[in-house]
């Protein structure tokens, strides 16, 4: 593994985790970035969502972490295929440097210890962190040349965990930056003022201008209706194990007929406030989420306050949300999706529980969508018949691997673009349909176009001069 000779922020570099490091850190990069070697880029202006990767770019945008403490949220895409409570965190960044990987410069984020999220862990003990692992990094900030906060979604590589000290005494423009045995060499106070942090090198970000993007309640009453909650006593995160294999694997009976059981509690009325493009749903309910639950770990503390026992609760329970949809969504979701659950108007989406939030009389309830799609197996000389998870071994990495949640909000966001469109576009493309459809009748006998006819016609003449000729 390549030693890097040097530290940005003016500290020895220990050996170890920088991979791809080929050479020393370039002379200048301060906290915020700037550095003669990259010098700075123009303010850039950020109408739409566009992919940054050029290194000057980047530097130009970080520019914005000058302003305080950013929040990033950082996740981890293996961690998030094998759980569903742990490694997600959430830090703060301190600044960046950038540094050199292979004759190449890139920016470094230097992150606090991330805290896990939702009551699970950043790095459980059993999956520590490991140089070179994949990273999804987001985080909101006034970047330079805008004129309000701009959502960053990017990937990045994890280098090695370090020590942070904002004040530098050999080098007062710059942070001091470097492992925990250097820090020891430290004064006392200095040691006592820093703090653990992680090293993440950014290779291209995308800019939201206006957010991450959700469907919201105007479109989803438009489109939806009907909606209920089914809290599933037992659920346990919708990939609980027994003899019988997964959750849902061994239901033979329709979904709908499941959730009449006894102890299946249904919430109703529900108003779908909003689907996030991240898979965050939001809804509505009058009364509290877990009041009337029968089961051991739902006590009357975790009643009135289920923000602080998220993982109890979703380790006991399991939210499923349902609704029904119109024609046109129905039609869009089955041609490409047949096998969801239940009806080909009905939508069933498996849950796992936020935050939840009592709002004038209301509570607003915020989940998170689980990651995996509840499938339904319909041929009845299969073993594998009824109700199942799909991935059946692994989970989703994000909410647009979801097939039906992803499905779902393209549909939504087409049937509400089309029919909001002007009049006048209306009429255009109802009579650009309607002269493609008068065309391909008038095809609809010709089976060859002339050419090919024209063609075929050649070589049967050819072949009958060939004939008689001999």
């Amino acid at each position: 593994m390549a030693k890097v000779s040097g530290n940005a922020a003016g500290a020895p570099e220990p050996d170890g985790p920088a991979q791809g490091a080929a050479g020393p850190v370039p002379e200048g990069p301060v906290a915020d970035g700037a550095t003669k070697a990259e010098g700075a880029a123009a303010p850039r202006v950020f109408a739409h969502a566009e992919a940054i990767t050029q290194t000057q770019a980047l530097v130009s945008v970080f520019g914005g972490f000058k302003g305080g403490d950013v929040t990033a949220e950082i996740h981890r895409p293996r961690m998030m295929m094998e759980s569903v409570e742990h490694g997600r965190g959430r830090g703060f960044v301190r600044g960046f440097v950038v540094r050199r990987f292979a004759e190449e410069p890139h920016p470094v984020l230097l992150v606090t210890a991330p805290r896990g999220l939702s009551g699970g862990s950043f790095e459980p003990a059993d999956r520590m962190l490991r140089p070179g692992e994949q990273f999804q990094v987001s985080f909101t900030m006034l970047a330079p040349g805008a004129d309000r906060p701009v959502l960053f979604a990017g990937r990045g590589v994890f280098l090695r965990k370090s020590f942070f000290v904002a004040e530098n005494p050999e080098r007062p423009d710059r942070p001091w930056v470097g492992s925990r045995e250097d820090a020891e060499k430290l004064p006392k106070h200095l040691q006592v003022a820093g703090e653990d942090i992680i090293e993440v090198r950014i290779d291209a970000v995308t800019a939201f201008p206006r957010g991450p993007g959700s469907v919201r309640r105007d479109v989803l009453a438009r489109y939806a209706s009907a909606a209920r909650l089914y809290v599933v006593p037992n659920g346990a995160v919708w990939n609980h194990k027994s003899a019988q294999g997964n959750f849902f694997a061994s239901i033979r009976d329709p979904l709908d007929r499941y959730l009449t059981r006894e102890g299946v509690k249904v919430i109703t009325p529900v108003v779908l406030d909003d689907f996030g493009n991240l898979g965050d749903v939001t809804v509505l309910i009058e009364t509290n989420l877990l009041e009337g639950i029968e089961h051991d770990s739902i006590t009357a503390g975790v009643i009135r306050n289920p923000n602080e026992h998220v993982r109890a609760v979703n380790n006991s329970l399991g939210f499923l949300l349902f609704f029904k949809v119109t024609d046109e969504i129905k039609e869009s979701i089955v041609r490409s999706f047949p096998a969801k659950a239940g009806k080909e108007e009905d939508v069933y989406l498996p849950l796992l529980l936020h935050r939840a939030v009592e709002l004038r009389g209301r509570w607003r309830c915020q989940f998170r969508l689980f990651p995996r799609d509840l499938v339904e197996e319909r041929q009845r000389r299969t073993a594998d018949r009824g109700l199942h998870f799909n991935p059946p071994f692994a989970l989703h990495p994000g909410a647009e691997n979801h097939v039906t949640y992803s499905k779902l909000l393209v549909a939504l966001n087409q049937r509400f673009h089309e029919d909001t469109k002007p009049e006048d576009e209306k009429l255009k493309d109802e009579r650009l349909l309607a002269s493609v459809q008068q065309r391909v009748s008038e095809q609809r006998h010709k089976f060859v176009d002339e050419k090919v006819k024209a063609a075929f016609r050649d070589r049967v003449a050819a072949a009958k001069r060939r004939e008689e000729g001999s």
